[in-house]
């Protein structure tokens, strides 16, 4: 501060656009250095039913780029974790007896991505029967026969139409959570024009979510729908979205 030959003027306006270049750069050249800083290293999820009860003991695998794989079970509380440490593109697969395989394509760019919600749905169950019997021998026309009876075409249909609407409640727990999402649905309306089941299409769906959406569609109530006159069952595809503003 004694050095009365050192420069004390004020900078130009030159040499203070320099520093705050200079200073912008080493800001980026430093950041580059950690571009997954803030983000997870482990993949983590849990498995659900149907019915939204935890699902231990399911063989998870995620593949990465390069084909690089890795695997985990899931534990009593129906968790997974598995090494993902960089951003990018993966597969999910799991599967357990009894329920049907799940395969999801996804990506992980915000630091939500790396927490999962999965549900998986009850296998179909397949019988094959096979029946034999022996040949009968071919019988030819007998004269006099009756003329054939005409063929009733059909094809009259008359569409349902929605009776009483009851709109999906978006569970609490969903919102608390930020979590959004689709649910795709089968929903059989019966011959009366109630809703007589309902089933989830997807496995990418959280349990809470899934539940809201199924429990308003049943409680939907219908015109019968008409074949040629007559009540029939049909089947409807419905889905209902749940986004958060």
């Amino acid at each position: 501060m004694l050095n009365r030959a050192r420069n004390r003027r004020a900078l130009t306006c030159r040499a203070l656009a320099v520093t705050t270049l200079i200073v912008a750069a080493a800001t980026f050249t430093a950041a580059a250095f950690h571009p997954e800083q803030g983000k997870p290293d482990t993949l983590v999820g849990t498995i659900y039913d149907g019915s939204g009860a935890v699902l231990p003991g399911v063989a998870v695998t995620l593949t990465g780029t390069q084909d690089a794989r890795s695997q985990a079970t899931t534990d009593a509380a129906g968790r997974f974790q598995l090494p993902a440490t960089a951003g990018g593109k993966y597969v999910l697969e799991a599967s357990v007896p009894g329920f049907n395989a799940f395969r999801q394509e996804f990506e992980l760019t915000s630091a939500a991505d790396w927490d999962r919600a999965i549900t998986l749905q009850v296998g179909k169950v397949q019988e094959t029967i096979h029946v034999r019997a022996k040949r009968e021998p071919a019988t030819q026309a007998t004269p006099g026969a009756p003329p054939p009876v005409p063929v009733r075409v059909g094809g009259n249909i008359k569409t349902p139409m929605k009776l009483v609407n009851v709109n999906p409640v978006y569970p609490a727990s969903m919102r608390a959570a930020g979590r959004a999402g689709t649910v795709p649905l089968d929903a059989l309306i019966g011959t009366d024009g109630s809703v007589a089941f309902v089933r989830v299409l997807s496995s990418n769906v959280h349990p809470d979510l899934a539940a809201a959406a199924v429990d308003a569609v049943r409680q939907w109530k219908f015109s019968p729908t008409l074949l040629n006159g007559k009540p029939v069952e049909v089947l409807m595809g419905v889905t209902i979205t749940f986004d958060l503003e």
